[in-house]
């Protein structure tokens, strides 16, 4: 037998811990003394270990009474199985709604709202219908190509993009012809023929469609001075590449 407070120091749990598992009926002593002392059989610290255990999974102190009453381990794994991926998927999607939060104040030195609250109402249906949306604009050669994080803001790997239109947002009401818009124009350039693989055809189809309907496919929204600037910085610079050849 052993007594309560060697258990309790092998187990760093408090003495007073484990008279309260007494108290609830989850764990009791084999053995109370005339003085109140509890004694712990060997059977009764192998229970414990199994509460800790189950503890440590995140199982709470009702559920791991009922678990253990009822003795179907198969069952209990499963479900809490079960419970882990949902949980796991949700806090996937804090994740990324953080990150969102993240970028689009950092694009905008500021929280776009209407942006947060699109996503956030987003049900499986409109992910859905998103889905559908993109099917019927693109074809599948272009949706591989657009299978990218670059593209996905709320991803890590968006940063690049995220930067870009950080600047442009900042520039907006800079001369297109200034030196530092065409600066802009020249690395959009370049981000946009290595994220769609040089497709100029799918780049004009893909910013036809931010500029047309972000909200149906589930782009951000972009204030309409960051879209009109864009055009202007890339309609000089390829004005410039053309009369350089």
């Amino acid at each position: 037998m052993y007594g309560i407070g060697k258990v309790a120091s092998e187990t760093n749990l408090t003495v007073r811990t484990l008279r309260y598992y007494d108290e609830i009926n989850l764990l009791r002593p084999s053995h109370v003394a005339e003085s109140g002392y509890r004694y712990y059989s060997k059977k009764d610290v192998l229970k414990l270990h199994r509460i800790l255990a189950l503890k440590e999974l995140g199982f709470n102190l009702n559920q791991i009474k009922e678990i253990l009453d009822q003795n179907q381990w198969k069952n209990v794994f499963e479900e809490h199985l079960a419970y882990i991926a949902k949980e796991r998927e949700r806090l996937s999607y804090l994740e990324k709604l953080s990150r969102l939060c993240l970028q689009l104040s950092i694009v905008e030195q500021d929280i776009s709202w209407d942006n947060i609250f699109r996503y956030v109402r987003q049900s499986r249906e409109g992910q859905r219908q998103k889905t559908k949306f993109l099917n019927e604009y693109f074809d599948e050669r272009e949706l591989e190509i657009l299978n990218n994080p670059l593209f996905d803001i709320g991803e890590e790997k968006a940063m690049a993009l995220v930067d870009l239109l950080k600047t442009a947002h900042e520039q907006k009401h800079e001369d297109p012809y200034a030196p530092k818009s065409q600066a802009l124009a020249e690395r959009l350039t370049r981000f946009l023929n290595d994220a769609f693989h040089g497709d100029d055809t799918l780049i004009n189809k893909y910013w036809e469609l931010q500029k047309r309907s972000p909200e149906e496919s589930a782009l951000i929204v972009l204030d309409q001075d960051v879209i009109q600037y864009i055009d202007d910085i890339m309609d000089v610079y390829a004005e410039r590449l053309e009369e350089g050849h």
